[in-house]
């Protein structure tokens, strides 16, 4: 299974990049049929994608008739909704780990504002501190950039997160400092 996610990205990322330079030669049975495609279809695919993924493509390079590429259009489709299946999974099991780390962190400042609340400045920088210190929004890219989707939908927020973090963090080392702790 490793090996598979490993392999599936690197033939997907080859095919992509062959098709997004046009590397490989095309065929007459390429040509006429997107052409035909890029003009007089429903959805009017562009030509030059059309040619490039087409192109790309052993199985239709080796077609000699429209009902082999359109064979071959339907495999890339295939392989197109598999992969897409396998990075929504990924990213739904990834997610869901982000969201453990994310009610830890909710939890434990919770318990800094309580802190503070209660005029108990250490405790609370404390607890933001080890906020810091576990840096799971770090984890949480991690996890999903490292994983089968090889992205971070959530980057944004992450960064966020650790910063605003940081800020209350050292706010309230800065209150703790001086010596106005509640």
């Amino acid at each position: 299974m490793a090996a598979m996610a490993t392999t599936r990205p690197i033939s997907l990322l080859l095919f992509l990049l062959a098709a997004a330079h046009g590397i490989g030669g095309t065929t007459p049975v390429i040509d006429a049929t997107c052409a035909a495609v890029s003009h007089n279809s429903t959805k009017h695919t562009d030509y030059d994608y059309c040619v490039r993924a087409l192109s790309a493509d052993p199985a239709a390079l080796s077609a000699t008739d429209t009902r082999g590429l359109a064979a071959a259009a339907v495999n890339l489709t295939v392989a197109n909704i598999t992969d897409t299946k396998h990075v929504i999974s990924d990213l739904l099991l990834n997610l869901e780990r982000c969201l453990k780390y994310y009610g830890e962190m909710d939890d434990t400042v919770a318990r800094a504002l309580d802190d503070i609340s209660a005029g108990l400045a250490a405790n609370a920088s404390e607890k933001l501190l080890q906020v810091l210190d576990d840096d799971f929004s770090s984890w949480c890219t991690l996890i999903l950039v490292q994983g089968y989707a090889q992205r971070n939908p959530i980057d944004v927020e992450n960064h966020n997160v650790y910063h605003v973090s940081a800020m209350a963090s050292d706010i309230t080392e800065l209150l703790l400092r001086s010596g106005h702790a509640l």
